[in-house]
């Protein structure tokens, strides 16, 4: 690899022939080396005291904010095409609402939708990377990968450590807000022939594309419809996990009273 096919950006359709697999050995290896850097952070954030946390907290925030402008400049100085790196996925959002929590940390707003829209979601960009035709180490595979890993961390350090307890009106209050994000999002997409949040095509991901054949295969009203019946079904999924999670957690502090 040449240092600069190293900043080049590909399609997503097209076969650049240095890319990688779904599941192959650089993924894998990709996944194992973050699963560490998300344990190492969320072992640190319990471990310290407030004022660790929120110097942890901070750090990240800042982290991810200047991650994202360091995209920017690279689209800039390379030629990408602009308009498909503007931080308006799903994910681009996720940046936003860590920095809202950081500087109100006891709010009840963002929270639910930390655990239950951008954790699942940042997850599924691990597991289902939509930049598999770049080769495993470039600059957009590396962004990616440590973008979503990077709100990975955050998230789950702030559940382990016990500072986001989920009740099942945090699901409501998530589609509501993802369903407020969507609606301006779907606008600049259908105006300007975009696919921010996967509005308006699948993309070839596994969940969206089981969603477009089953809505009739050609988009439209049917299709955000099966997106939105997916998302409260995800949302309904996680919140299933949490509360067995916190369960777990209950009977072992009891076990431990006895």
């Amino acid at each position: 690899m040449t240092q600069n096919s190293f900043w080049a950006y590909i399609d997503a359709s097209e076969k650049s022939g240095e890319g990688f697999g779904c599941f192959s050995l650089p993924h894998i290896l990709w996944l194992v080396v973050l699963a560490a850097g998300i344990f190492f952070f969320s072992f640190a954030y319990k471990r310290s005291n407030e004022k660790g946390r929120d110097h942890l907290r901070k750090g990240m925030a800042l982290f991810l904010m200047l991650f994202e402008m360091g995209k920017q400049c690279v689209v800039g100085l390379t030629d990408a095409p602009a308009a498909v790196h503007l931080p308006l996925h799903i994910c681009s959002f996720a940046e936003y609402a860590i920095l809202i929590d950081t500087f109100w940390p006891d709010n009840r707003l963002f929270k639910p939708v930390l655990c239950y829209a951008f954790l699942p979601a940042a997850f599924m960009a691990l597991l289902f990377p939509t930049v598999t035709a770049y080769p495993p180490i470039s600059f957009y595979a590396i962004h990616q990968f440590v973008l979503h890993a990077a709100i990975i961390a955050y998230i789950l350090a702030r559940y382990i450590a016990g500072d986001m307890l989920m009740n099942y009106t945090g699901v409501w209050i998530s589609l509501g807000m993802i369903l407020a994000l969507a609606l301006p999002v779907y606008l600049i997409d259908k105006t300007f022939d975009r696919n921010y949040m996967f509005l308006l095509r699948h993309s070839n991901n596994p969940a969206l594309k089981f969603i477009w054949n089953l809505s009739g295969g050609s988009g439209g009203f049917a299709y955000i419809l099966g997106l939105a019946l997916l998302t409260l079904l995800m949302f309904h999924f996680v919140f299933c996990v949490f509360t067995l999670i916190q369960k777990l957690r209950c009977r072992q502090k009891s076990a431990k009273m006895d």
